[in-house]
């Protein structure tokens, strides 16, 4: 018809920007399987350590440090909050649980910290086959024939302790003992070749270790007695 007002095109790509606008940005975002250790603070104010299996925008899985997460139960639903390596605190509603880890969905306000935080990490060019042995060894675990082990403080005289190595993996080892050490207490795992470490977190069974250098090769033949 002619005479009638013709509304400009524009309005379209005014239509198209508005929905880019709304869609997350966490399309475009490309996931890492590199481990970051984090600590976990539930609302009652327990406090658990992890580190990362997976992390996205969307989604951040996360496998405990200590079997079972040391027995604090993570109901799903629960909003926790993950002070976690190079991405800073993120808040978010757990999602899925398991023996080993369990995973939240962030809050949508930290999706943009996070988008960011992933292209400054792959900026470097990071190969993804690398990051996928990085997490594999970091989630390989075993169960030593010979369980028993000893340990010293650091900080302290050379009493020696007497524990259980209930589970090695080439970054942490979960120990079982009456003696338990305060998170933070440094130690030397082993008498021979010994591991220095610190002790990530305490529970009523023991503590886990996390050591200084990653142990190479896991055997289940080795020794720390």
């Amino acid at each position: 018809m002619t005479g009638q007002p013709q509304h400009p095109r524009q309005s379209d790509s005014f239509i198209r920007g508005a929905n880019d606008r709304r869609r997350p940005s966490t399309t475009v975002a490309r996931p890492t399987m590199r481990p970051f250790s984090g600590k976990c603070v539930l609302p009652n104010g327990a406090e658990l350590t992890c580190v990362t299996q997976r992390v996205t925008p969307e989604r951040i899985v996360l496998i405990y440090n200590e079997p079972g997460g040391g027995k604090v139960a993570i109901p799903l639903n629960m909003k926790v909050g993950i002070d976690l390596e190079y991405f800073g605190l993120v808040q978010g509603v757990v999602r899925d649980q398991s023996e080993s880890g369990f995973s939240i969905a962030p809050d949508i306000v930290y999706h943009e910290k996070i988008v960011a935080r992933l292209a400054e990490l792959h900026a470097g060019g990071l190969d993804l086959e690398n990051e996928r042995d990085n997490i594999e060894r970091l989630m390989a675990r075993i169960t030593l024939r010979n369980p028993a082990c000893v340990y010293r403080l650091v900080d302290s005289d050379t009493t020696l302790y007497r524990a259980k190595i209930a589970l090695l993996s080439h970054k942490v080892a979960t120990l079982r003992t009456a003696q338990i050490q305060r998170a933070g207490t440094r130690i030397l795992l082993g008498w021979r070749d010994a591991k220095s470490g610190k002790v990530l977190r305490s529970f009523e069974s023991g503590f886990t270790v996390e050591f200084d250098q990653m142990i190479e090769s896991l055997d289940e033949n080795l020794r720390f007695d």
